[in-house]
């Protein structure tokens, strides 16, 4: 908006046009773009009568300290910048320049502003934004910047606060980067040792396997090389008692038969 202002006026001066009753009130806003209004309205009431020119009172603050201390002093393109330098600072505060609530402006602060007195500035405000406005409120028109060099100043402070807007943007989202790469990092490497601890404990459950394996095998070895004698000699012994047995079963139904039929042993030995 202060861009839009000082190129307004700028435009104005350009053309050989001064204002000279730039405040609040004569400045429009429609859809964010600025309109001027009034355009040699003080040299009017200058004409009028000193009923009209107690109006004055009202713009008090934006009005040239030359032409409060001097009635005869000719505004200039130098009495606008003045009253733009305070628009400046009122765009910056939200609020008209020496209000206070029920007290109407009068010719005590005429006679301070003509004296240096100035409002203060907001606090936070750019430096090279108050340093401007400050120039251009000065009470010597000689030391005021012209329109053209406000509209170059704003151009430049309002860059600036744009690379540094796009800095501040870049760095959040470098940090925020920054921030997720760290947690991937720190997923990845959790990711890593989780698969590590996997992989030892498949190789550990590999080699279980083949551990128990290899006892199994161990096991049936010794028992094949201690077991097989074994067997050997369990069925030789159980061949000679099955073998005894029958010689025993044999021998009892011989002689059975010899008690039933009164054979002797004479002949029973006669049939060997």
């Amino acid at each position: 908006m202060a861009y839009q202002l000082a190129s307004a006026v700028s435009c104005l001066h350009n053309e050989g046009i001064v204002h000279r009753d730039l405040h609040s009130n004569n400045i429009l806003v429609l859809q964010n773009k600025i309109k001027l209004a009034d355009f040699g309205l003080s040299k009017s009431i200058e004409e009028t009568s000193n009923v009209q020119s107690s109006k004055l009172f009202g713009v008090i603050p934006y009005v040239d300290p030359k032409r409060l201390m001097d009635q005869k002093y000719k505004l200039n393109e130098l009495s606008d910048v003045y009253s733009v330098g305070v628009l400046l600072w009122e765009i910056s505060s939200g609020k008209q320049p020496f209000c206070s609530e029920g007290e109407a402006y009068d010719i005590g602060l005429a006679f301070e502003i003509s004296q240096g007195s100035r409002e203060e500035p907001i606090p936070d405000t750019p430096e090279a934004y108050v340093t401007l406005y400050t120039e251009c409120w000065d009470k010597e028109p000689i030391f005021r910047p012209t329109m053209n060099e406000v509209v170059d100043q704003l151009g430049a402070i309002m860059y600036s606060i744009s690379e540094i807007n796009e800095y501040n943007t870049v760095s959040g989202r470098q940090k925020n980067d920054s921030i997720t790469g760290e947690i991937e990092n720190c997923v990845a490497s959790d990711d890593l040792i989780a698969c590590k601890k996997m992989e030892c404990s498949n190789k550990q459950d590999i080699q279980d396997e083949q551990d128990d394996k290899s006892d199994e095998e161990l096991i049936n070895n010794s028992n094949s090389s201690f077991i097989k004698p074994l067997i050997s000699v369990i069925a030789d012994e159980m061949a000679n008692l099955i073998f005894n047995e029958e010689k025993k079963l044999e021998v009892s139904t011989i002689c059975r038969y010899c008690e039933v039929y009164n054979v002797k042993s004479e002949e029973v030995y006669e049939w060997n």
